[in-house]
This record gives structure tokens, C-alpha cells and sequence, in this order.
């Protein structure tokens, strides 16, 4: 048996063709090196002395000898006979089994991909939450400085009167007062439509539309709560976590990084979008808690997730002309695309929490 393929001496790059010959009876090994002028040079290989490389596909095969020097063959078949025939055994290495037996590799793919979705669905989330709850309230603290951001690009001076201000504010005292350990700084602004949002560094943010579209100031309250539940949880910190570990997670599986483009961030958008509603929830089932806990009636927290319902839907109806056209029928846009739970969603939520804590209601 020959086995064709090229020699390199490991002190120079030049290539020399070579075949290696295998006496199968006698098991010795002899190589022959032919140079460009024809010229035949024959070598013995002593079998015991040699390293060969474990098959892998279609790769070339690289059968190490003494001092540095390499015969390199694409005939992996005869290594294989050659390896069998000094050794009694096959060669076939578990990747070169796996790659080759379709029922394995489409197990192995399958058991990937639920490894793959079981840590982005469970691990991302778990990890994310033991970091932000163990990181140092100074650190969390430092991160206030993203509303002098949003002050410069975003938000415009509250054109709220004091009065009203001054009145919400009295009314909130106390429940921000039994929230002392989450340091809430509530802030008023303009500039954009009705919203409140809840900022690293535990300031809270209340739009003028937002005040103006409550019709009492429970609802404003609820809604406090719902701010509130999301600084007790950390979810800003723990979402930023989980967006930093799910890029990385994709850019390792994909190995792409300088064409990150929407393909490869698709997975990375629509988990942040799943994580973010499972803190809304989360954050949902705090106001109703803390509702419950001051005898303040849940439909509070109802009433004021359909006035926003209603609201955007008015807002959307109004922009059919502008660049929001194609937001215009909300109900086009499947609820795992949006970052908040269906309002009819959460008023079921709230209609569930009552019949959970029935004995518990006044």
C-alpha cells in the first residue's frame, strides 16, 4: 500500500513530493522523496516514532516524524488502513464518527439549540439577577447620570404650575418614605408624550401628558408602584446585564463580530423584548401588591393602563401621516414584538391578583 502526499524537512518551506509505502506483512514503513529533478530519495520510518493527526473530515492528515519533519497526505482512508495495520484498531476519531452519523449530529444539533434557548430563557436571566443584586449601591447609584442625558436630548422643562407639582408630591411622600432604601427622586418633565419611567439612580420621571391623562391621583400612585417595583428588582441594571451576555452569547455562536448586522441581532432584540416584558410583569404584580398593602383600589392600576391604552391608540390614529404611519394599528403588532405586556393582559392581572387575595381585600 502508498500512500501519496508531500514531505517537509521542518527547517525550510519547500515541499517535496512524497509516498509513503506501507509493507503490510513485514510492518515497515518506507518513505520516498522525489525532488523536481526527479531525484529519489528513500527514507525508513519506524512506526512507534511517528505522531499522526486524528481524522477530521476532509482535512489533510499530518504524520509527524523525527526532528521537526512532516509527511502531509488528502488520503485519509489509507492513513487510517495504515493505522489499523500497525495497531489492529480503527483510527476514527469521535468527531470524525459524529460528523459522518446524520441520527448524532441531529441529536447533538437539537440538544445545542435547547441548551442554547434554556440559558437564554433561564441561565441569561438567573445570572443577570445574582450580579446586579450583588454589585454595590454606589455603582448602581453612579448610574444617575442618565437622566442629565436624557435632560439633553430628550427631555424638555416640566410645564406643569408648582401648585400641582407640590400636590402630587405631598401625596406621594409617604409611600416614597417606606421606600427609603431604593433613594426615589421623583422628577417631573415635558418633551415627551405620556410616560413614566424608572432611571438608574432611582429617580422617577413623570411626563406632564402622563399627570394630565390621570384623572386621580391613585392612578398616579399605582403607577408610582409600578416605578417603584421596578428600582426594588434593579431591572435596569439587570437588563443592561442580559443585553451585554446575549450579544456576546450570539456573537460567539456566530463568530461574527464586524457584521453584527440585524440577522445576527435579531435573537438579541427579540429576547431583550421578552426580558423586558417579564420585568413589566414583575413590576405589575409590585403596584398591585403595594395597592393591596395601603387598602388603595386596584382598579386604580386598571383604569390608568386604559387611559394610556387609549391614548397611544389616539396618538397613533393622529401620526397616519407622519413617519409613525406603520404604527398606526397597534393591533398589527404581535404582543412578543412589544416591550410591555397587552393592556388587556394586565387588566386581567389585576382581576386575577383580586380573586388570589379575595380573603385578603377589604
Amino acid at each position: 500500500m502508498a500512500i501519496e502526499g508531500f514531505y517537509l524537512d521542518g527547517n525550510t518551506s519547500n515541499r517535496v513530493n512524497a509516498r509513503l509505502e506501507v509493507y503490510q506483512e513485514a510492518k515497515e514503513l518506507v518513505l520516498h522523496l522525489i525532488d523536481d529533478n526527479g531525484h529519489r530519495q528513500t527514507m525508513p520510518v519506524q512506526f512507534d516514532k511517528i505522531k499522526i493527526t486524528s481524522r477530521l473530515g476532509n482535512t489533510p492528515r499530518e504524520i509527524s516524524l523525527l526532528d521537526d519533519q512532516l509527511f502531509i497526505t488528502d488520503d485519509n482512508n489509507a492513513v487510517d488502513q495504515l493505522i489499523e495495520c500497525f495497531t489492529g484498531s480503527k483510527s476514527h476519531s469521535f468527531l470524525h464518527k459524529l460528523e459522518t452519523n446524520l441520527p448524532l449530529i441531529s441529536l447533538y444539533t437539537a440538544l445545542i439549540i435547547a441548551f442554547i434557548i434554556g440559558f437564554s430563557l433561564y441561565g441569561v436571566p438567573a445570572i443577570s439577577k445574582s450580579i446586579a443584586f450583588n454589585l454595590p449601591d454606589s455603582l448602581i447609584e453612579n448610574q444617575g447620570s442618565s437622566i442629565a442625558i436624557l435632560d439633553k436630548t430628550m427631555f424638555e422643562p416640566t410645564q406643569l404650575d408648582i401648585t400641582r407639582r407640590n400636590e402630587i408630591r405631598q401625596f406621594f411622600m409617604p409611600y416614597l418614605d417606606d421606600h427609603k432604601d431604593l433613594k426615589p427622586r421623583l422628577e417631573f418633565r415635558s418633551g415627551m408624550r405620556a410616560n413614566a419611567l424608572a432611571l438608574p439612580g432611582g429617580y422617577i420621571v413623570f411626563t406632564d401628558d402622563f399627570v394630565n391623562l390621570a384623572k386621580s391621583d391613585e392612578e398616579l400612585l399605582a403607577v408610582l408602584f409600578h416605578e417603584l417595583g421596578h428600582l426594588k428588582q434593579r431591572h435596569i441594571t439587570r437588563r443592561m446585564i442580559q443585553a451585554s451576555i446575549v450579544t456576546l452569547l450570539v456573537v460567539f455562536i456566530t463568530g461574527d463580530v464586524e457584521t453584527f448586522d440585524l440577522i445576527t441581532g435579531l435573537p438579541t432584540l427579540v429576547l431583550d423584548l421578552s426580558y423586558s416584558r417579564d420585568f413589566e410583569n414583575e413590576a405589575d404584580d409590585y403596584a398591585l401588591e403595594q395597592l393591596q398593602h395601603y387598602n388603595i383600589p386596584l382598579e386604580s392600576f386598571a383604569l390608568i393602563m386604559q387611559r394610556l391604552d387609549d391614548y397611544y391608540t389616539k396618538q397613533a390614529v393622529d401620526d397616519q401621516s407622519s413617519k409613525d404611519a406603520a404604527q398606526a394599528d397597534k393591533k398589527t403588532l404581535p404582543d412578543f414584538l412589544s416591550t410591555h405586556p397587552a393592556t388587556k393582559e394586565r387588566i386581567r392581572l389585576v382581576e386575577k391578583f383580586k380573586k388570589l387575595h379575595a380573603d385578603d381585600l377589604p
